[in-house]
């Protein structure tokens, strides 16, 4: 870990590192909220149609989202966003570095931690996490979702973020703010455990083989190769997700996830679990890069240190 001069602010390390992880992952979420936004609408379109159905593109979607709702449909969801990057995110990625070096048996010795070690760490916090964050989670698809409904000339759902958790509590109870949990901690392991083990493991090859120290051109193209694998691996259980939390209680589409993810396969073609990829790569690796990169700068400046 490169070690430097730090700020104090007379607070725990632990708490230090999640507020960092907190604002970095905030930021970079917010800057790529309109690639999550076009994900999510395109995860849902032609929902449980033979895969022949008709269906818009990434600018498709963007220009007719544009011309029917306005620009600033592309921030639907914004503050539950924020609320689930500051908890999911936040926790996730400061509470990585605990559990791989508490399962390395290299901890304290100076040698890299091995890759198993990086794998484990990322699904374990990263499921967990999920799991405490999931209802912000639901409310911010079906905020992104809403407009599909104003564009048939429906009235939406909700009214804005904190309308939509006090409407969902009030028709549907606390279990719906748990709807899509079990897929969301299977993502969140995979993504998180294949994600943030590459931009682990990546990072410190990359260093190695270009015989330099930490750097930032280490650090960019670590979160590119970790943006690929994140997309690549989380696509499917994406999918599933959006459509399992985006379901009303009293007109399911899917009985389980088991159910959800055969029925996608078995009417839309097994292609349609990776609904979205172009719009989840195009915010992840942005996203990654800039998660990254301002989460290592702000550990550095508070806790004289590089976390990853």
């Amino acid at each position: 870990m490169q070690q430097a001069q730090r700020v104090h602010l007379g607070l725990p390390d632990p708490v230090i590192q999640l507020g960092c992880a907190s604002t970095a992952c905030c930021i970079a979420d917010g800057i790529c909220m309109p690639f999550d936004f076009l994900k999510t609408r395109l995860q849902l379109q032609n929902e449980l149609m033979p895969p022949g159905a008709p269906r818009l593109g990434v600018l498709g979607m963007s220009m007719r989202v544009l011309r029917s709702e306005g620009i600033l449909a592309f921030y639907d969801g914004l503050p539950a966003a924020m609320l689930r990057q500051a908890s999911y995110g936040g926790l996730c990625f400061s509470s990585y570095p605990y559990v791989r070096n508490a399962l390395s048996p290299n901890a304290g010795s100076g040698q890299p931690s091995p890759l198993w070690t990086k794998l484990a760490a990322g699904a374990l916090t990263g499921s967990i996490a999920s799991a405490l964050a999931n209802p912000t989670d639901v409310v911010k698809v079906r905020l992104q979702a809403d407009g599909r409904l104003r564009m048939q000339g429906e009235a939406p759902r909700y009214q804005g973020t904190f309308n939509a958790f006090r409407s969902i509590l009030a028709t549907e109870g606390v279990a719906a703010f748990y709807k899509g949990v079990g897929p969301n901690m299977q993502r969140a392991a995979v993504v998180n455990g294949a994600g943030i083990a590459a931009y682990d493991q990546s990072k410190q090859t990359v260093v190695r083989l270009m015989g330099e120290d930490d750097s930032l051109r280490a650090r960019c193209l670590a979160a590119l190769i970790g943006g690929v694998t994140t997309a690549l691996v989380g696509c499917p259980f994406d999918v599933v997700k959006t459509r399992m939390m985006n379901q009303h209680q009293g007109r399911p589409l899917y009985i389980s996830v088991s159910e959800c993810f055969t029925s996608i396969v078995r009417v839309e073609g097994i292609r349609a679990l990776w609904k979205g990829l172009l719009p989840v790569y195009v915010r992840q690796a942005p996203f990654n890069m800039l998660n990254y990169l301002i989460l290592e700068q702000l550990t550095t400046v508070f806790l004289g240190k590089t976390i990853m």
